[in-house]
Order: C-alpha cells, then structure tokens, then sequence
C-alpha cells in the first residue's frame, strides 16, 4: 500500500477516536412578560403597605392632639399604642420606596433620623437648660424645627418617630401638663404639636413623591426598576443588620425609648419576605439568574422569618439574628451584581 494512502487511513482512524465537542448549552430566554408582571405585584404591595402608613401616621396626628388636649394616663397610653402602629407600618412600608434620589433620602432623614441626642430636645438631669425647648431664643415653629434637624450633626434630631418617641416615652406626664410646675411645658406641648403634624406633612410628601416608582409599562423599563429595588432593598437591610447588633449588644437600637427595637427589625424581616418572594413573585426571576443563590436566599428568609419570631424569648436566637441578616445582605449584593449581567435590556 503506498504511504500516502496508509497517512489518509490513520488520520481517518485519528478522527474517529476523538470526542465530538459537547454541544453549548443555551440558557432559556427570560419570559420578559414575568418581569413586568413582578414590576406591576410590586406596585401593588407598595400601595398596599403605604396607604397603611397613611392612614396610622393620620391617627397618630389626631391621637396626640387629643392627648395635648386632655393629657391624662390613658391618653398617654393611647398615643403611645399608636406610635407604635405607625413606626412598624412605616417599617414595613419603606421597601416600597425607591431612594435613589438626593431628595427622597432628606425626606426620610426627617421622618426616621436615628439614634437621637435627647439633650438636643429637652433637657436632661445634669444639663436643666438643655434643648431645643428651653432654648428662649429660639421662636418655636415648624420652620424653626426643620432648620434645626441635623444642623451640625446628624444625631441633632429635632423631627421624626424618634423626637416625638423621646418626648411621649421618656418624659413624665406631668411634664404636658398645664397645671404643672415643670420648666419648660408650654414649649414642650408646642414642640410636641410641630413634631407629630411635621411628621404628618413629611410622610405624605414621601409618598407622593414615590407614588410612581413602579409605573414601568414596558420591559427595559421593569428591568432597571427592578434593578432599583434590589439596590434600595440592600441599603435597608444593611441598616436592620446595624439595628439587630444594637438589639443584641446594647439591649438599645432603632427605638430604644419605647424599647421596641426588636419588634422593628421583625417587621423589616417580614416585610423583605414579602416583597420578595411572598405577596411579590419574584423567585422564577431569581431562580433563572442563579438557581443556588435564590435557593440559599429561600433557606435564609425562612430560618430568618423563624429565629425572629422566637428572639423575643430566646437569648440564643436574638444574638443569632445579626448572622442571618448578614448572610441576606450578601446575597442580595450578589443579585444585585449578577442582575445586570443576566437580564437582556431590551
């Protein structure tokens, strides 16, 4: 056989004996219509969980008027219960905002600004003159209270849940009444009245401005307001994990006052869930971006959800809280990369 014939036979065996390349496996394009689909659930649960907030933050209003009006125990009681029906139905609301804008921040610095310094308000056992309220040279107004709010530092909170938390939990109730000899009523009952209607004028104002946000009608535009949320989302669970390590170490936190720091960081646990994976459907979305991540997220809101429950109780389960919250933060920082890279924009 000529040795050109016998080099064509061994190629022939050469090609037979290697492997076919393994065929490329094409990931399934995303249903662009689930996109806008979770985009319209989110706008829903938004609405849903800020109309709430509207309507406590009103009654919070008209609740401590009236306790300014005839400040007895039980109206004292009575706008205390309230405060904190607002204060959760606004923690459970803010994942409805999307605060990328300058503006928005502000905003909620005026409504949720904390920790607090309660000298800064009212004053306190070492310091008698101390505050914004036995300050004489300050005309007490609701300009005069915004313009003092953060003014060289931002724990100089004159305004928000957590001024008017202070003033209603730490103060005795003989400090709003007229018949009292303790300094500075008059200015406290006043400086009470700015704080709860300024409160109420902020709130609103936030709520227009975010009405909006979860208007997308097409699919480019859902994909970047998703990509908001999650970015929004992680700002805020990043601040519950600083609160749950306040909760733990400290025995303090977001509302130390009314000692209900904890309760703040379960309504932020539930309502994360629920804008994610329960009123709001977004798992398939999650899955298909990364099948793992979203099944470890899955684990960790479940176990979270759980040992939040239990922390009112359980020592173990309150110190635990803190690793959870981190584990969410870090998953969502990896959603909130991978988004971008593995949804089409258009």
């Amino acid at each position: 056989m000529h040795l050109a014939a016998l080099g064509f036979i061994f190629i022939l065996l050469l090609s037979g004996c290697t492997e076919p390349e393994p065929t490329k496996q094409t990931e399934p394009p995303f249903d662009r219509s689930q996109i806008v689909t979770v985009i319209a659930e989110l706008r829903q649960q938004a609405d849903t969980t800020q109309a709430d907030l509207q309507h406590e933050v009103q009654n919070l209003n008209s609740v401590g008027q009236a306790f300014l009006e005839s400040p007895t125990p039980e109206s004292l009681a009575t706008l205390r219960s309230q405060w904190q029906r607002t204060h959760l139905s606004y923690a459970r609301a803010q994942f409805g905002f999307l605060l990328n804008d300058p503006a928005f921040r502000g905003l909620v610095f005026r409504i949720d600004a904390w920790p607090i310094q309660p000298g800064f308000i009212d004053n306190l056992p070492l310091y008698p003159e101390s505050g914004i309220i036995h300050d004489e040279t300050l005309a007490l107004s609701a300009e005069t209270l915004i313009q003092q709010h953060g003014i060289t530092d931002e724990e100089e909170v004159a305004l928000g849940f957590h001024s008017i938390e202070y003033l209603i939990f730490s103060r005795p109730l003989s400090d709003f009444q007229l018949n009292s000899e303790a300094a500075g009523i008059e200015r406290r009952r006043l400086f009470l009245a700015l704080a709860l209607n300024q409160l109420e004028v902020d709130t609103v104002s936030l709520l227009e401005a975010c009405r909006d946000q979860f208007n997308a009608s097409d699919y480019p535009a859902a994909v970047a307001t998703l990509q908001d949320f999650l970015t929004s989302s992680l700002q805020k669970i990043r601040v519950a994990f600083r609160e749950s390590n306040l909760v733990t170490t400290e025995d303090s936190g977001h509302s130390t006052f009314s000692n209900t720091s904890l309760e703040t960081v379960k309504a932020e646990v539930t309502a994360l869930e629920a804008f994610m994976l329960g009123e709001v459907r977004m798992g398939p979305i999650l899955e298909q971006i990364d099948p793992n991540a979203y099944a470890n997220l899955q684990a960790t809101l479940a176990e979270l959800r759980q040992l939040a429950a239990e922390s009112e109780q359980d020592e173990v389960s309150r110190a635990n809280l803190p690793l959870l919250l981190s584990a969410i933060t870090h998953q969502l920082e990896a959603f909130d990369r991978m988004l971008a890279h593995k949804l089409p924009t258009n």
